[in-house]
């Protein structure tokens, strides 16, 4: 089967600190949600999942809309960051943020949990959506990290997060029913053609 990973448009920055718990696109966000759905609108697609979170249900309503399709949401696809504060990339790549240094070090203790959970739970479900839909396409909807567990799984990286996905970058997956998996394409933002820049951890270079 053949799966497409696409994480969320960006969050909207001015919510109200109630809001900054589960924020929706902004502007910038639903243009990157409609470029993306532009790209995928092509299929067909069998069947489309998502997060519960509200970045990405926004961005998988863009989709659902173009692809029509009814989008499935999925607790398991849930960010580590679910009932607490949501945090920019872009605010935690300000050099010395100590969170982001937890990050580095892959301390999620602040969240109640840690790399190793993480990645269970993201390769479990996204594994059974693989094994629900054998033989057909499907596109799931979710967060950062929730494809570097899963992506970086398979490849075998010591490090939950290996890469820092765009926001509505495409990770493409062929998952065969003997296991295999391979990747066809990574953090594929070829849609984008909007006037931003993605942040760079200079740091991590």
């Amino acid at each position: 089967m053949e799966l497409a990973l696409v994480r969320h448009a960006h969050p909207d920055p001015s919510a109200s600190p109630h809001q900054r718990h589960d924020p929706g696109l902004s502007s910038t966000g639903w243009q990157q949600a409609h470029a993306v759905a532009d790209r995928l609108r092509h299929g067909p697609w069998d069947a489309l999942y998502t997060s519960p979170q509200r970045r990405a249900l926004d961005t998988a309503a863009v989709l659902a809309d173009r692809l029509d399709l009814e989008p499935r949401t999925d607790e398991g696809l849930a960010e580590f960051d679910q009932g607490h504060p949501y945090l920019h990339l872009e605010d935690l790549l300000v050099e010395g943020n100590e969170l982001m240094a937890a990050f580095r070090r892959e301390d999620f203790s602040a969240y109640g949990t840690d790399a190793a959970a993480i990645r269970r739970k993201a390769v479990d479900t996204v594994e059974a959506i693989i094994a629900a839909h054998p033989g057909r396409r499907v596109v799931v909807v979710t967060h950062g990290t929730v494809i570097n567990a899963f992506v970086g799984g398979f490849l075998g990286s010591r490090r939950l997060v290996f890469h820092h996905p765009t926001y509505t970058g495409v990770t493409g997956v062929l998952a065969g029913r003997s296991g295999r998996r391979e990747i066809t394409c990574l953090n594929d933002s070829s849609h984008l053609r909007l006037p931003w820049r993605a942040p760079v951890d200079r740091s991590s270079r």
